[in-house]
């Protein structure tokens, strides 16, 4: 997937661009209901821009998505997780180095062929270090992200 997004906490200028991947799988081998649970991971590797100039953001998310099937072709999800990242940047109100992602998102998969679905989705994220080191203000916001994804279910065309 790739996505944008830019912090919203004042006097914060720091921008990613998302280079991840994403797949799932859903926790019943062939779902029965219209909507079910699952989980994902997403390896990411972001460069980043702050007000130093070029950084670097990599991590994984780890969480649950839970599925609405409109069809065998169309779902749209929900989903939490969390995850533990690194960044180069020095924000003002955050410290670089370890820090964890965490995530809330909708967004909906469109079947192309198979077990790949074309991937919209709208997130809210908040980075921090969880006090590990100060500052520790975390950074908010929100992302756009497009892709391809990989979905894996009983109900798979």
């Amino acid at each position: 997937m790739i996505g944008y997004r830019k912090a919203v906490n004042r006097n914060t200028d720091y921008q990613i661009f998302y280079i991840a991947g994403d797949h799932s799988w859903s926790f019943s081998k062939n779902p029965k209901k219209r909507d079910f649970l699952g989980w994902y991971v997403e390896p990411q590797v972001n460069p980043a821009r702050s007000s130093k100039g070029f950084e670097i953001e990599l991590g994984v998310n780890l969480g649950l998505r839970n599925y609405i099937r409109l069809h065998d072709g169309f779902f749209l999800y929900q989903m939490l997780g969390s995850g533990p990242h690194y960044i180069s940047a020095e924000v003002g109100r955050q410290a670089g180095g370890f820090i964890f992602s965490d995530n809330f998102a909708i967004g909906s998969f469109s079947r192309l062929k198979g077990n790949m679905f074309l991937n919209i989705q709208l997130r809210w994220r908040h980075v921090s270090n969880a006090g590990l080191k100060a500052p520790n203000g975390g950074i908010d916001s929100w992302n756009v992200l497009l892709g391809l994804s990989s979905l894996r279910t009983g109900i798979a065309k």
